[in-house]
């Protein structure tokens, strides 16, 4: 299978496992080192830029940018709320107004390489190329069109439209799928390597809607790859695989949710599979050892990569990050003896 996401793993690859992160991840104790505060790695390009690098630091080959899931809906009008830390504990930012009811509500700015926070990511993307490319891979993480339906609409009505009104559903994820292919565009020529479409919103809905409703629409973002996609989901994404693997995608991104035996079971050998692995607060509170032990469980069932926890809070310990990255690097696959007795490869 000459699958284009296997070569990009295959470049970076320095252990017999990637340690490729296709999700956000904000190392919040070493921001604190280095003094970043966490709104102005989200909205300026020098901070976010040596944020993004503290990945690399740390034994990732790969970064994830946008490090918040609303920059999308900011580009076409969302307003966004920021707060300051509580007690010194960071907080996302929230969308103050969801505005939208139909298609015709959602404007596609003119030029969206200037709209809202767009034109800082592309300068962080340009910025980690321009000193770390040699290191590993920036990857661009995009909202599909329900996840992003649900950042400008309330969720509730969106749930019941995809029941009720599958028209009207079906015309706003088109619009914002339009939205997303030009805004992938245009990441992809400031520089990133590879794309990740996140609708993990989309496992609320039945696989039958999604089917009908936002298939064809994400099989339109995935037909014209200039870099490698993945998709991701997250929850139950297992009743779902059959239905990604029509959009053709270079891997499947899924959380703790799933079940990775009824996935792997679906999925071919060739298609890698990043995996969420351990609870969102193992780093923060497991030992080395057992994190060590979490990520060997993982990688023996076949998944090609596994994500940390991306969750800032509790804040992630140093020393469990790294035994992460360690236990993946160190990672050597079981053989099956004959007699069925398993052991490492050496």
């Amino acid at each position: 299978m000459n699958n284009p996401l296997l070569k990009l793993t295959e470049r970076y690859k320095k252990g017999n496992k990637p340690t490729f992160n296709f999700a956000p991840f904000l190392p919040i104790t070493l921001m604190k080192e280095k003094r970043l505060e966490f709104n102005n790695i989200l909205q300026r390009a020098a901070d976010m830029t040596q944020a993004s690098l503290l990945n690399f630091d740390l034994g990732f080959e790969s970064i994830t940018l946008p490090f918040d899931l609303n920059v999308e809906a900011e580009a076409i009008g969302a307003e966004v709320r920021y707060y300051e830390g509580y007690d010194d504990v960071p907080v996302y930012p929230t969308i103050v107004n969801k505005w939208v009811s139909s298609a015709q509500d959602i404007v596609i700015p003119e030029k969206i390489a200037e709209a809202g926070r767009v034109p800082v990511i592309v300068r962080c993307i340009k910025n980690v190329k321009e000193n770390a490319s040699h290191i590993g891979a920036v990857g661009m993480f995009i909202p599909g069109p329900f996840t992003l339906a649900g950042q400008i609409m309330d969720m509730d009505e969106l749930f019941v439209m995809t029941m009720k009104q599958p028209d009207i559903a079906e015309g706003i994820f088109a619009k914002l799928a339009e939205f997303i292919i030009e805004l992938r565009d245009i990441y992809v020529d400031a520089g990133a390597d590879f794309i990740d479409i996140e609708d993990g919103g989309a496992t609320s809905i039945s696989p039958s809607l999604f089917d009908t409703l936002l298939l064809p629409y994400l099989k339109k973002i995935f037909k014209h790859k200039v870099v490698p996609h993945t998709i991701s989901l997250t929850g139950k994404a297992d009743r779902f695989m059959e239905l990604l693997m029509e959009c053709n995608p270079d891997g499947i991104g899924v959380d703790q949710e799933s079940d990775i035996d009824q996935i792997r079971a679906v999925v071919p050998d060739q298609l890698p599979i990043f995996a969420v692995c351990g609870d969102y607060a193992m780093l923060a509170k497991a030992t080395p050892e057992e994190v060590i032990k979490t990520v060997q469980d993982m990688l023996d069932k076949g998944v090609t990569s596994v994500l940390p926890p991306s969750d800032i809070y509790p804040p992630a310990r140093i020393e469990n990050i790294k035994a992460f990255i360690k236990a993946v690097k160190a990672y050597r696959p079981k053989t099956t003896h004959k007699n069925g007795a398993e052991n490492k490869k050496n």
